[in-house]
């Protein structure tokens, strides 16, 4: 990983012990930080790779009912109602930004390796550290697991959409 990833990665990590310590009531601050996921590459002149190949999308959607489906019969099935709001926040506040981040920009970077998606996705569970230490959501730091799984999607696709669809249904799910 090279010295603008891990400066990004630190970036991250700041900006978002800030806002998790402060707890703004103010939803602009908190965009902040899905922002910053998607600013720094494209700042530092890093190009992430997304396609809309139908082979892609449809490896996202088919690895998410694998694995999500049983999953959710097994350890969610509560049924609550899920609104537009969530699935809109969802996607383009949560899932795109950092899949977008954490594969497109630090998983590409480090290359295409089984080590690469071990180190980020331990890197992406500690991003949620600020959220364990100030929201008391220590469950959070279990996010290592899935990411394994965004990760082998980036692995494989070379493409950050099959990981964002995976990432999305896996945050509808939890």
């Amino acid at each position: 990983m090279n010295k603008k990833a891990i400066s990004g990665y630190i970036s991250l990590l700041i900006l978002s012990s800030f806002l998790h310590a402060m707890k703004p009531s103010n939803d602009i601050l908190y965009s902040s930080l899905p922002l910053l996921m998607l600013i720094f590459p494209v700042a530092v002149g890093y190009r992430v790779r997304m396609n809309f190949s139908i082979k892609d999308i449809s490896t996202g959607f088919i690895v998410s009912a694998v694995i999500l489906i049983p999953y959710y019969f097994l350890f969610g099935g509560h049924g609550k109602t899920i609104t537009v709001y969530s699935i809109l926040f969802q996607l383009l506040s949560v899932a795109f930004p950092e899949e977008f981040f954490f594969r497109g920009y630090l998983q590409a970077s480090m290359g295409r390796t089984l080590k690469a998606v071990f180190f980020v996705s331990l890197l992406f569970s500690l991003a949620h550290l600020p959220r364990a230490i100030f929201l008391n959501d220590w469950i959070s730091l279990l996010s290592f697991f899935p990411s394994l799984i965004m990760g082998w999607l980036y692995t494989k696709t070379n493409n950050i959409l099959p990981g964002t669809i995976f990432h999305f249904f896996a945050n509808l799910v939890y």
